[in-house]
């Protein structure tokens, strides 16, 4: 059975982000995209349009700040969900391995929507502050 293209266009996006890939970040993402950013730190909150998106994924397409691991996506034509494990290395040096859901909403081919959420934000919201404090 071939793969939701959904799915596929999921994966795509998280193999994107590791290898530092802006441009298919661009070209993948509504022009009125909304993301939501869960937890406390400074980089939580929501985003809205591509400027603004893009300017957030700055730290995570940095390929030294961030690796995501997929281990499970499941949805449907309207959403899908991304299940998995990530670690994120701050500035300093500072990194914490934590779980995550996001969840993605796909319309023609481009991601709309994405609600991100993480398992222990009092572990993670530290190392997403550097990020802000060093302009990230």
């Amino acid at each position: 059975m071939d793969e939701h293209p959904n799915f596929a266009l999921v994966r795509e996006m998280f193999a994107a982000m590791e290898r530092g890939d802006v441009q298919w970040l661009e070209d993948h993402t509504a022009d009125d995209i909304v993301w939501h950013t869960g937890g406390n730190s400074r980089s939580a909150g929501v985003r809205r349009g591509k400027d603004e998106v893009l300017e957030l994924m700055g730290a995570a397409t940095n390929t030294d700040a961030m690796k995501a691991q997929v281990h499970d996506i499941v949805g449907n034509d309207d959403h899908t969900v991304v299940i998995g494990t990530a670690v994120v290395t701050g500035p300093s040096g500072t990194s914490v391995e934590y779980n995550y859901v996001n969840v993605f909403h796909i319309a023609d081919g481009k991601i709309t929507e994405t609600w991100g959420l993480a398992e222990n934000d009092a572990e993670t919201d530290p190392v997403w502050d550097e990020f802000a404090s060093a302009g990230g």
